[in-house]
């Protein structure tokens, strides 16, 4: 899915790119552009050049943040096509019904952007019917200091199957991008502890709070330890697995209560917000292909079995 939305977000870097070209001698040299666009300059011309200026600088943020998320959704970019078709709306209102306060290179710089602005969208928009949904259904949420992840995936293997890898915790560092290594320190389920290593060597402690064999577990993470490297004053994981009438279903679901003021919780959350998405999307397809590569080699065996039986 990841590969379906590389041209959209190629489009959206490149629109970023523009939009910051676009807006560098607006705010490094209002004072100068505005005699060249402007008929008969007002006093605010310069000003009001400089806060569109601004307003693109952010834009071009938006973008760029977009461009990296690996599973940026459909609706999304076409979001960012209804923008830039306002301003090409908004550019052909100026130029058409008040045209008279612009010089001639004025109007020609404004027909230029917009029809670039206007490539651009049409781009996106194209690039947009393009991408697929992600097989996994994961969603991020923030509210009251609190983040909530969880993605669901549906495989095909039976329950057992899946519960088996859902328990080798060594291997879940194998699909998980988030982490390099899992420890197992000490027990099996309820009460297990293990050590976890993120991929720059940084590592926690964690202990099984629930162990339903077969069906589900859960994890709480020791946030408390002084060396706890992340903004989390809490933090839990769930994992479940129920059968499906394609072979099976598992879902992870995480809560984090973050550290910190609002505001510094809001800014965290809204950055954490798509990496957690795309690490849980990458993590139940890796574990997916996983089970399924299980299931798959388990019936084989079982089927060599039975018939060097018959033999």
């Amino acid at each position: 899915m990841s590969q379906s939305t590389a041209a959209a977000r190629t489009f959206l870097k490149m629109n970023g790119l523009f939009s910051t070209l676009t807006a560098l001698p607006l705010l490094l040299a209002a004072g100068m552009v505005a005699p060249l666009l402007f008929a008969d300059p007002a006093e605010w011309a310069a000003m009001g050049l400089r806060g569109l200026g601004l307003g693109l600088i952010g834009f071009a943020g938006l973008l760029f943040a977009l461009s990296k998320y690996k599973y940026v959704s459909r609706v999304i970019v076409n979001d960012i096509v209804v923008l830039d078709a306002l301003w090409v709306i908004g550019s052909i209102v100026l130029v058409v019904f008040f045209g008279r306060i612009l010089t001639t290179d004025g109007v020609t710089v404004v027909v230029a952007v917009a029809v670039v602005v206007a490539v651009f969208a049409t781009s996106q928009a194209i690039a947009a019917a393009r991408i697929e949904t992600p097989v996994p259904v994961a969603d991020v949420t923030f509210r009251d200091g609190t983040l909530r992840a969880s993605v669901t995936r549906t495989v095909r293997a039976p329950a057992e199957a899946v519960w088996e890898v859902m328990i080798d915790h060594p291997a879940y560092a194998d699909v998980a991008d988030n982490l390099s290594r899992v420890d197992v320190l000490s027990g099996d389920g309820l009460g297990m502890m293990r050590r976890c290593y993120g991929p720059n060597g940084e590592n926690w402690e964690e202990t099984c709070d629930l162990f339903e064999p077969g069906r589900a577990y859960g994890f709480r993470v020791h946030t408390e330890a002084e060396n706890y490297p992340y903004p989390f004053a809490e933090l839990l994981g769930r994992w479940s697995v129920e059968p499906h009438p394609a072979g099976a279903e598992f879902s992870i679901e995480i809560t984090a209560v973050l550290k910190g003021n609002s505001l510094s919780r809001w800014l965290f959350a809204a950055f954490a917000r798509p990496q957690f998405k795309t690490i849980l999307i990458d993590l139940a397809d890796g574990w997916a292909a996983r089970m399924e590569r299980g299931a798959a080699a388990t019936c084989d065996t079982t089927a060599a079995s039975a018939v060097a039986e018959h033999c």
